[in-house]
């Protein structure tokens, strides 16, 4: 139900966008998506290794190792003791991640933001509205933790619950500013309201499902650096990684920003866009089982493991082609209807970036499957392979023809040099079989 409100995102908030902002303020819209997805980069890692760790002391951990993990030979309950703990340090150290948003990506987006404001229909507007997507952002640094601890003490299910109240706000709330004539301001102040709902509801459901609710504040130092000396060896590697793929993404917008200006930003941001609602629905078969996938690790559970994901592969492929099909044949047809001056990628381009899209799904799950082992072995050879995409979107536009083109080539390129391909066969290693066995095997 999530991912179905961010498909009606695509399906209603995307058409009142499209149509009630000009192209320059479209352009600028897609400016600001790029600066929040600026967030993973400061979070660099730390929620993603917090969730794993979550699961890990839900399993019946005895304790936390920063690299590797030590196999429980027995089933046992949840390790409350472990659980205290990380609540009470997680809080004090996302509060310092959130000043570093605002100090950080606060100075980098005003700075991007001023190199085109001038071109948009209300500059004054302009900066409210990156104001307030600012704040809304640091607030998703700070309180966004809560949704993280939550699914990782395996209540997938109400944490979706959560989410989708929330999401629904945020739609309504911004669909109503959009009609009402607020423009660039209707999305980031929707989704600050609806952050701050989603974090008193999470907080609330989290605490309930703690023993002895929140615990006591303790030595807050001591308990920090000692959270810190369990997750730094994954969180630096897994913030690393999302580092180079934010530059082989949301850079590129930036980069079609100043090379190509608004519009063509809003003609590749659209179709980027358009995938990745049809990728977020794909990936819900595997993503809500990413909890009990590491307790499954945690006692070493690999035959129990291959009959819980082989079938969610093929609904998440599946899924992905029975979306992505009738998004890229009749996206352009479906977007003339609602409005003349907007565009997306030619009909060529669009179908390189499914495709490329279908392939980053598959290497996303087969990444994440091994990152459960609390070990990074992608952090280098995505480093590399994202630098790469990178260097060949530059070279690409400078010295070919093919304009907003090299933004599609260049990636899938990269990718299927290395990638595509050997992570799929790693990660079933890590499953005790191998990729063809995992994938056909009945």
């Amino acid at each position: 139900m999530f991912h179905g409100l961010r498909l009606a995102s695509g399906l209603v908030l995307l058409p009142l966008i499209v149509r009630l902002l000009s192209e320059s303020d479209l352009g600028m819209y897609y400016v600001f998506l790029s600066l929040a997805a600026l967030v993973p980069i400061v979070d660099f890692g730390f929620s993603v290794s917090i969730g794993r760790h979550v699961s890990y002391a839900m399993g019946g951990a005895e304790e936390l190792q920063g690299l590797g993990l030590k196999v429980t030979e027995q089933a046992r309950g949840p390790n409350y003791g472990l659980l205290h703990q990380l609540v009470r340090s997680t809080h004090v150290l996302y509060a310092i991640l959130a000043l570093i948003t605002l100090v950080l990506v606060g100075a980098f987006g005003t700075l991007m933001v001023g190199l085109r404001v001038a071109e948009t229909a209300s500059p004054t507007l302009t900066w409210v509205a990156w104001g307030v997507s600012l704040v809304a952002t640091a607030w998703e640094v700070y309180a966004g933790w809560w949704t993280v601890f939550l699914r990782g003490m395996d209540q997938v299910l109400l944490s979706m619950r959560l989410a989708v109240l929330a999401y629904t706000v945020k739609l309504g709330l911004a669909a109503i500013l959009l009609l009402a004539g607020a423009g660039l301001l209707s999305v980031p102040a929707a989704a600050l309201v609806s952050g701050v709902l989603q974090r008193w509801l999470s907080r609330r459901a989290c605490l309930r499902r703690l023993r002895g609710g929140m615990p006591a504040a303790g030595d807050g130092n001591k308990g920090l650096r000692r959270l810190l000396s369990i997750l730094w060896p994954t969180s630096w590697r897994t913030g690393l990684q999302f580092s180079s793929s934010y530059l082989a993404t949301s850079a590129n917008a930036l980069i079609c920003l100043n090379v190509f200006g608004l519009a063509a930003n809003a003609q590749y941001g659209l179709s980027v866009h358009i995938l990745q609602l049809v990728q977020g629905m794909a990936l819900v078969w595997t993503m809500v089982k990413w909890p009990l996938v590491g307790q499954y690790r945690t006692r070493n559970d690999l035959a129990g493991l291959r009959r819980l994901l082989a079938p969610r592969v093929w609904l998440q492929a599946v899924t992905f082609v029975v979306l992505a099909v009738p998004a890229i044949g009749l996206g352009p047809t479906l977007l003339d209807w609602f409005t003349t001056d907007k565009q997306v990628l030619p009909m060529r381009w669009l179908v390189l970036l499914g495709i490329g899209s279908f392939l980053d799904m598959q290497f996303s799950f087969w990444t994440t499957l091994l990152s459960m082992e609390n070990r990074i072995p992608s952090l280098w050879p995505t480093v590399a392979s994202n630098l790469v995409g990178l260097g060949l979107v530059l070279a690409l536009i400078h010295h070919t023809s093919l304009g907003l083109g090299a933004f599609i080539v260049g990636p899938l390129v990269a990718g299927c040099l290395f990638s595509y391909w050997y992570w799929p066969l790693a990660g079933a290693r890590s499953l005790g079989t191998t990729w063809w066995r995992f994938t056909f095997a009945k």
